[in-house]
């Protein structure tokens, strides 16, 4: 599917053939996987997280408004998202594994509370931008050891070798795939499921507020809607990329795969004028067929 996405976008947008274009495409996917690599993990849980906006907007407040108009140090900024969004996010996993909750409503809101607290902190205040080193890792033009490939795309090439690694290498992962699959099972096989939930939800947070660094860092600037689009455009990269709520299919390999198809996608999009509504209609009906078509393979694979 990607290769046809890759020619309809040199077929309908000619210039997007050049390096500029390119790596600002990648860097938008790259972006776009960041964003939901944790939530790749919950959805192989068997879970979905609806706090990544909230998540998403705390990563941009700390990088623009703290690391940037405060000047606090960029390593201090990145430990301040990592505890605020990873405690968030281990809480959420804790509480709704322990009392048997479902996420679906405790994620939505927390995130309506992380969104809300970050607007309350800022007064309204957007005018700040991240600092030149954040700038410099999510720039169109940056290079990384002189190569003319942004750091952002390499960081998040790294990030996906090690949690492929991770899930397919170590306990943690098998852990991780036997408590999506089925919990009671894992428990009879000694799997500590009460961690395997907070370390997730806790990874999901962690990941998206970073995201939301690096998001304000490519913008040069955020605004109180900027974790909106994550949330739906996250869940439509993992869902296409095919890791199914569950399921020993899913790995973050794939969500960037669909990450790419999207934003191939969405380019296309915008260069044929549509408009935000209609991407969103476009958007729904792909994941439509892509979950039917991923339940009718795992459907048909049960029989046999």
């Amino acid at each position: 599917m990607l290769g046809v996405v890759v020619v309809w976008l040199l077929i309908t947008v000619p210039g997007i053939a050049n390096l500029r274009s390119a790596s600002a495409l990648l860097i938008i996917a790259s972006l776009l996987s960041l964003a939901a690599m944790g939530q790749t993990l919950v959805v192989i849980l068997g879970g979905l997280d609806l706090a990544i906006p909230g998540y998403v907007i705390v990563g941009a407040f700390v990088s623009a408004n703290l690391a940037g108009g405060q000047g606090w140090p960029v390593p201090v900024a990145f430990l301040l998202t990592f505890a605020v969004c990873g405690g968030a996010g281990a809480a959420i996993g804790f509480l709704c594994h322990r009392l048997k909750v479902e996420p679906l409503m405790m994620t939505l809101g927390m995130g309506a509370v992380l969104t809300g607290g970050t607007l309350f902190l800022t007064n309204g205040n957007y005018a700040s931008a991240p600092p030149d080193f954040l700038r410099g890792l999510a720039g169109v033009t940056s290079t990384t050891f002189g190569l003319p490939l942004p750091p952002i795309i390499l960081i998040v090439a790294v990030a996906a070798v090690l949690l492929w690694l991770v899930l397919n290498r170590t306990p943690a992962g098998r852990s991780l795939y036997a408590t999506g699959i089925n919990v009671r099972a894992a428990k009879l096989t000694r799997v500590n499921t009460t961690a395997v939930w907070t370390l997730v939800f806790a990874a999901s947070g962690a990941l998206a507020g970073i995201a939301g660094m690096f998001i304000a860092s490519f913008s040069s600037g955020w605004a109180q809607s900027i974790g909106e689009p994550y949330l739906f455009s996250g869940l439509a990269a993992v869902l296409v990329g095919g890791t199914t709520f569950g399921s020993i299919r899913g790995s973050f390999t794939r969500t960037v795969l669909g990450a790419l198809i999207l934003t191939g996608l969405s380019t296309i999009i915008v260069s044929n004028g549509l408009a935000e509504a209609q991407s969103r209609i476009i958007y729904g009906v792909i994941i439509l067929i892509v979950v039917a078509l991923y339940g009718r393979e795992r459907h048909v694979r049960d029989r046999f």
